[in-house]
């Protein structure tokens, strides 16, 4: 029975003088545990502070930034007014700044004039002999780039490889003569061009084109007369132009029995009178 007891009293005593299994509960009479708690609760307050203030680098520089849009505002203005003084320069024909212009002032308008001119040159056909034509043109322009003209012109209508044959047999088969030539053009001028031909001297001048049709009066024509080219007027003052065309006159054209649509070749220069 005393056995009994005294086990009993020894296995309590070894329970209470076993160790805790978790963490032991901090000592509050250990001054390093207090230290170490007051040097933390020291470090979070200065962080917490150095949060809460600004540095005076990252103030600046946000300011800066925020500085920035006005400065590219005012930047896009300024170069919004040069554009616009640029092209306004550019549309009234002044040079600024040594830049290119893209809209020049033309020296010389055609829009509600008239055009009186004289020309002459070199006639080349399919089926007959090369010759020589001249003649004259009156045109209107309603606008600067379009104009409508009336070209008349009178050339010689040979057939030099008939001489031979009609040496031989005393026979003429084709009746040379003179053609006349009526032809309504449109005329189309695209581009104006400036001509330097020396250090003092620039010529302003068109390019233009020209279709149109008539009539070419000669027995060996058979039908309508179609007209397709260009040419270059050069404006040497307000009042007289030269012009330089080269044209294609297609026709219907019968020789020695043989019929057949021709092209001829015909390259005029001349000088224009301009009136209005």
């Amino acid at each position: 029975m005393v056995l009994a007891l005294a086990l009993s009293f020894w296995s309590v005593t070894q329970a209470l003088a076993a160790p805790a299994a978790g963490k032991p509960p901090d000592n509050p009479f250990d001054e390093r545990g207090g230290n170490q708690s007051a040097v933390a609760s020291e470090g979070e307050a200065s962080n917490d502070a150095a949060d809460a203030e600004p540095k005076p680098d990252t103030a600046a520089k946000d300011e800066a930034v925020s500085s920035e849009p006005d400065t590219a505002d005012g930047k896009d203005e300024d170069d919004d007014e040069e554009s616009g003084l640029h092209a306004l320069a550019c549309l009234e024909g002044d040079a600024t700044g040594g830049r290119r212009k893209g809209v020049q002032r033309r020296d010389f308008l055609k829009r509600h004039k008239f055009e009186v001119a004289g020309v002459g040159g070199f006639y080349a056909s399919d089926a007959l002999s090369s010759t020589y034509s001249y003649g004259g043109s009156v045109a209107y322009y309603p606008s600067e780039d379009f104009g409508l003209e009336v070209l008349v012109t009178r050339s010689l209508v040979r057939f030099r490889l008939e001489e031979p044959f009609n040496a031989f047999d005393n026979q003429l088969r084709f009746q040379p003569g003179v053609a006349w030539q009526g032809i309504l053009s449109l005329l189309w001028s695209p581009i104006h061009a400036k001509f330097k031909f020396s250090e003092a001297t620039i010529i302003h001048g068109d390019i233009f084109a020209v279709a149109g049709a008539g009539r070419t009066f000669h027995d060996s024509v058979l039908g309508l007369t179609w007209e397709a080219g260009g040419g270059l007027k050069l404006y040497f003052s307000r009042f007289v132009s030269f012009r330089l065309d080269v044209r294609d006159f297609l026709l219907p054209q019968e020789v020695l029995g043989r019929g057949r649509t021709t092209n001829n070749i015909t390259i005029l220069a001349g000088f224009s009178l301009w009136l209005g």
